[in-house]
């Protein structure tokens, strides 16, 4: 059933506080990846504790920043270090993949009959985070390649006049916004793959194909939900522009921005977002 954006706009937010549990997936995803950094940092300085007790104590007397992270560094074992952060990003991302997948899902639900549970996140992100993981490294794949490609023409310049020492800007503010509006039109293309992933439950190049697809189909109203969802986040941050002079003011509300953003922006745009590609797909 097709419904004008001012009326899906509506119905989500109807739909999300039917199911404020829709927070829960991205509440699951901040811990799970707090406790991880926690897990990586005792990994990380474990080894540098126990073979050298007293590298805390000493550290604690060094005045002089540089001074400090060269003692620190030939203390710290850089294989580690390194193999410790390659697994803890592709852990975060399989976790950021389930919890995904999973909120998708619970959207997907609620739409669909009204009402979801948990047992449709752990169900919905068992089934799709992986395919979901693989789609986000071939977005990413697609983001670099285009990139590269965009820079090349201005390499050359750009390097010829760091060189000489007069280097010109009209070429370099031109690449900085050819960069900035591919970056903003790729998002908004590649915008519906999750949902089409999970709500179609495709593997990952069928998600981008059908990605791709509903937005050559739906330019207009892909457009609009991603105007909405910007504006939203963007109206929670000018609300604290007035607080910007005071550094505790600032820093508490920084700490309710992120809470809002967790327990409702994020949740109510999901359910926005699937239910643009379920009402244009057909699938309610």
């Amino acid at each position: 059933m097709y419904e004008d954006i001012g009326t899906l706009i509506k119905k989500g937010f109807e739909t999300w506080k039917r199911n404020l549990n829709l927070a829960v997936p991205f509440v699951l995803m901040i811990i799970a990846i707090m406790l991880l950094v926690v897990i990586m940092a005792v990994l990380i300085l474990y080894p540098l504790i126990t073979t050298s007790p007293d590298v805390l104590s000493t550290t604690g007397d060094v005045k002089d920043p540089q001074q400090l992270m060269d003692q620190l560094q030939g203390l710290i074992n850089i294989k580690l270090l390194v193999a410790v952060v390659l697994v803890g990003i592709l852990i975060m991302s399989l976790l950021a993949s389930f919890f995904t997948s999973g909120a998708i899902g619970m959207a997907k639900e609620a739409t669909e009959t009204g009402r979801t549970t948990l047992k449709d996140m752990w169900a919905s992100g068992k089934r799709h985070y992986l395919s979901l993981f693989l789609a986000e490294v071939l977005m990413m794949i697609i983001v670099i390649a285009g990139l590269i490609i965009l820079s090349l023409p201005f390499i050359s310049d750009l390097v010829v006049g760091i060189e000489s020492g007069n280097s010109e800007f009209g070429p370099l503010v031109l690449w900085i916004i050819l960069l900035i509006v591919y970056i903003l039109l790729v998002s908004i293309i590649l915008a519906t793959v999750p949902y089409a992933l999970v709500v179609d439950g495709l593997g990952p190049i069928g998600a981008i194909k059908a990605g791709i697809g509903f937005f050559s189909s739906n330019k207009m109203d892909v457009f609009l939900v991603w105007l909405v969802v910007l504006a939203v986040s963007m109206a929670v941050q000018f609300v604290g522009v007035p607080l910007s002079g005071s550094e505790t003011a600032s820093a508490i509300f920084s700490t309710v921005i992120g809470v809002v953003s967790i327990l409702v922006i994020s949740p109510l745009t999901t359910v926005w977002w699937t239910r643009l590609y379920m009402t244009r797909t057909g699938k309610t």
